[in-house]
């Protein structure tokens, strides 16, 4: 869950979506740092237990809920099947989760976390937490208070925009956890605010929704590797696989379909003539504007008008707040 490098917060001064600019730049970090060999990484660092985004990704849609069919954390996480039930396979093997048969349906197979589970997710849900509450150290209370409202606000609109989406249960969780006496009732709100949105943007599957609306060849996995190329090309195919923590033949898969697609170029390598490069093309780039102005139109759209003084005041504290998340050393620890 813990962002990274990739997104920028530029001054605010004569934009009219400042605001929704510099919020998105959070929910976007949190979206493409997800998919990131950097996020599963972190992961080990901070378990001990080195698995794929993949697995991370079930195992925490299972926190805080009972057992559930396979079947319904495929539906929900928007996998196969088939899928779903080997990584439930793999982490029974480890020992993360329970598989036992559904009494009302002996064909149905439910899974539930361990006590082990249990106890690698709550390390988890603390070691990343703690990260967004070092930014505003130091901040007068009012501030943070008022950051707090407006992520509260956020995550509230947000999830009634999409209320078939899953509704994660890591803030409760969180609150369980950290000591009362630790930090004021302000900070104590803020990171719970930011812990709830932040938990619900990553099992929310709300880039798959928008590629729908805007009738784009890809979904939401293929998008995220047009952004590692984009942010960071010209890359091999090596290269790819590698940022974003997926096997190579399923790296050159997506990259295949984007290129069919024209959303991205490829040359041969200057360097190693028997190497392909991949760059984002024209069509890819204006792929990924569209996204970004339909994200800022819906995000518009689903937030209360405010004053003038209000919105100015708003958008200095997240900018304020997204610019240390992505300041150094802070970010390295990803």
């Amino acid at each position: 869950m813990r962002s990274g490098k990739g997104a920028a917060i530029s001054p605010h001064r004569g934009d009219d979506l400042a605001l929704e600019r510099a919020t998105l730049a959070l929910v976007n970090m949190v979206a493409y740092t997800g998919s990131s060999r950097r996020h599963a990484h972190t992961f080990s660092r901070c378990t001990g237990v080195a698995l794929p985004n993949a697995d991370i990704r079930f195992l925490e849609y299972l926190s805080g809920r009972g057992a559930l069919a396979v079947s319904a954390v495929a539906s929900a996480l928007a996998i196969d099947l088939s899928l779903a039930s080997r990584h439930a396979r793999e982490l029974a093997a480890i020992g993360l989760v329970q598989r036992t048969s559904d009494p009302e349906d002996r064909r149905r197979t439910l899974v539930r976390l361990t006590s082990r589970g249990r106890d690698l997710l709550d390390r988890w849900l603390l070691a990343w937490s703690a990260d967004y509450e070092t930014p505003i150290q130091g901040w007068p209370e009012g501030d943070v208070e008022r950051l707090a409202e407006w992520f509260d606000l956020v995550h509230l609109r947000l999830a009634a925009a999409l209320p078939d989406r899953p509704q994660a249960a890591a803030r409760e969780r969180w609150l369980d956890l950290s000591p009362s006496e630790q930090g004021t009732p302000a900070h104590r709100r803020l990171v719970s605010s930011v812990v709830g949105l932040i938990a619900w943007v990553g099992q929310s599957r709300g880039f798959d929704e928008l590629l729908v609306q805007l009738r784009a060849p890809i979904r939401q996995l293929g998008f995220f590797t047009l952004r590692v190329v984009s942010r960071e090309g010209p890359l091999s195919v090596a290269e790819v696989a590698d940022r974003m923590g997926v096997e190579h033949s399923q790296a050159s898969r997506r990259l295949t379909q984007l290129s069919s697609l024209g959303l991205v170029d490829r040359a041969v390598d200057a360097f190693d003539r028997r190497s392909n490069l991949v760059r984002v093309s024209r069509r890819g780039r204006t792929l990924e504007r569209r996204v970004l102005e339909a994200q800022l139109q819906g995000f518009s759209g689903i937030l209360d008008p405010m004053g003038d003084d209000q919105r100015e005041q708003l958008t200095g504290l997240v900018e304020r707040y997204v610019g240390g998340l992505l300041a150094e050393p802070a970010a390295e620890r990803a």
